[in-house]
């Protein structure tokens, strides 16, 4: 999967509950680092970010919490860091409904061979937001960096999503960050002590720039960006002949939606989009629904021939689309959560979809994950299949509420070629929240050694809504 630059460990229990910053090796660290987009520490195994952004910090509710789980040769690990704003080093202090961890993205941004966690707290000061860089290094996240957030009010919500590309084509890593009514961009020299002061890009709509994909659609080596919102779509790539961010522009609009990601599906060397309106219902984008309340997601390939890389018409697919398994229900979720990569090594990228809100008989909003196949010709239902608390193999079981599948993610962990799923479900156990791990193979996810990591595994108390959000 051709994903650019957007990619993208146990303290002592002691340290994790005092907030301190205390280093975990994953593995035997490399001297210059790894250069994989979500790798911390810099050992060769990509790490995983998990965002609790409802979690207690000093009595501050909502104040947010992230925890950093590393890579290994067996897949994510219990080792561990914990971080809040009350950590050593780091920028401001843990507030009322803060909500740090509330977006996660990662990238390399001073080039030093080692990535970067870029952390969201859209509610930081009175919900104006704020955007938090920590260093990665052989011990990571020992020091780190505010991005400058440029206008100030109440209610900006700064931070609601972040991604990270090579946006202006200078070779170097960009930072797109969305906020309630506007989209910035950070373009230029990152170190550890000074970021770019960014330029707002305009956002003509005026109805708030909100989940972002960054992916490379017309395969000429650097990235558009996809801000994806209720009414519209709208695609952002570079104007020719210039690396000046001021030439980011709107290159196209495509229907609207609310959650939205990239990659290769039918391994042409371009990305792909996949577009999701997972309650149409409660957000309609002016279009016919064809999943009757359920939720449906739309694919566009990559085509260097059309502004903005993205083709106009798109494929649909939802619960009743021939080949899926299960039928369409009001308000499933269909698409709440996606991510892209390879998962059975045939370098074409593959599709998970979180279903949150699925019922099991009476069991409601017990949730699952829908996988979906890359082919030569796209994005296929043969050999669809479904993941729940239910699958054989799966630990736990099904139950109310637990909304398996709010968050996905889709990377090789153990370094074997094949990604690996994580799922999230923030509500199991009455909140506590938890993720699985899913191994990658030549056919598909594996259900056999699946992996769960809880408050125990982790060292944090109950009701910590774990996977709230994941890295994306």
């Amino acid at each position: 999967m051709r994903h650019s630059l957007r990619l993208a460990v146990a303290s002592a229990l002691a340290a994790c509950l005092t907030g301190t910053l205390v280093a975990v090796s994953g593995g035997q660290a490399v001297a210059a680092g790894s250069k994989l987009a979500d790798d911390f520490n810099g050992d060769g195994y990509r790490d995983l970010a998990i965002g609790m952004p409802a979690k207690t910090v000093s009595g501050k509710e909502g104040a947010g919490a992230v925890l950093l789980t590393f890579g290994s040769a067996h897949g994510l690990t219990g080792k561990h860091l914990y971080i809040t704003q009350n950590s050593t080093n780091i920028p401001g202090a843990a507030g009322y409904q803060d909500s740090f961890g509330s977006s996660l993205a990662s990238g390399d941004m001073n080039r030093d061979g080692y990535a970067d966690l870029l952390v969201g707290s859209e509610g930081d000061a009175s919900s104006n937001g704020s955007v938090t860089v920590l260093w990665g290094g052989t011990s990571p996240f020992r020091s780190a960096l505010a991005l400058p957030s440029g206008p100030s009010y109440t209610g900006r919500m700064f931070g609601a999503d972040i991604a990270v590309g090579d946006f202006t084509g200078d070779s170097r890593p960009d930072i797109a960050v969305s906020g309630q009514t506007s989209l910035r961009l950070y373009s230029g020299t990152f170190t550890r002590t000074k970021a770019p002061a960014g330029v707002d890009v305009s956002d003509a709509d005026g109805t708030g720039s909100w989940n972002l994909a960054a992916g490379d659609f017309t395969g000429d080596g650097k990235d558009e960006l996809a801000v994806v919102q209720q009414k519209a779509t709208r695609v952002y790539g570079q104007n020719p002949g210039t690396t000046d961010p001021g030439f980011f522009t709107a290159q196209a609009r495509l229907a609207g939606g609310d959650r939205v990601a990239a990659g290769d599906l039918n391994g042409d060397g371009r990305d792909d989009l996949a577009i999701a309106l997972s309650n149409p219902r409660l957000n309609p984008n002016g279009l016919a629904d064809p999943s009757h309340g359920s939720g449906y997601i739309t694919v566009r390939y990559g085509d260097p021939a059309i502004s903005g890389g993205l083709a106009p018409s798109g494929r649909v697919y939802h619960q009743n689309t021939a080949g899926i398994p299960g039928e369409n229900e009001k308000e499933d979720e269909f698409g709440a959560a996606m991510s892209i990569a390879d998962i059975n090594g045939d370098h074409r990228a593959d599709l998970a979809v979180g279903i949150p809100s699925e019922d099991f008989g009476r069991t409601s909003s017990a949730g699952d994950v829908l996988v979906l196949r890359g082919s030569a010709s796209g994005l296929t239902t043969t050999g669809a299949a479904r993941y729940s608390q239910n699958t054989s193999g799966i630990p736990g079981s099904a139950e109310n509420n637990d909304a398996f599948g709010s968050q996905v993610r889709l990377a090789d962990f153990n370094r074997d070629g094949k990604a690996d799923l994580v799922v999230s479900a923030p509500y199991e156990d009455h909140g506590n929240g938890a993720i699985w791990q899913l191994r990658g193979s030549h056919s598909g996810l594996s259900t056999s050694s699946v992996s769960t990591f809880g408050p125990r595994e982790y060292g944090v108390s109950a009701s910590s809504r774990i996977g709230e959000t994941l890295i994306g």
